[in-house]
């Protein structure tokens, strides 16, 4: 790989990641603009289907993979702890995710 093409690679990642970075704190902070956490949601999806740079475990788990849209407690999902795996459920399209023994993520990180 040349020298220009490297750059230009770390400099899309670096991007991206940036990208990620500031849709993840519109996706925890804006719970009352829908459309925008939404929109917020998606593009963290696009980004990191074409860029390879993934949220964390935290901000994941509020985007539906199902309607790509993002989770609220309350609003539109259900958050349930059932024999020590959390159970979230989207209200939208019904989509059940289950996250082991092992969950990583919430207020505590």
């Amino acid at each position: 790989m040349s020298d220009r093409s490297r750059n230009r690679s770390s400099r899309r990642r670096s991007r991206a990641s940036k990208a990620v970075d500031e849709l993840s704190s519109v996706l925890l902070s804006r719970w009352g603009d829908q459309e925008m956490v939404d929109a917020a949601a998606r593009d963290i999806l696009r980004i990191g289907k074409r860029h390879g740079e993934r949220p964390t475990p935290h901000v994941s788990r509020l985007i539906c993979r199902g309607c790509e849209a993002a989770l609220v407690p309350g609003r539109n999902a259900r958050f349930r702890i059932s024999d020590g795996m959390l159970v979230v459920t989207c209200e939208d399209c019904g989509r059940i995710e289950r996250a082991g023994p092992d969950f990583k993520g919430g207020a505590s990180d």
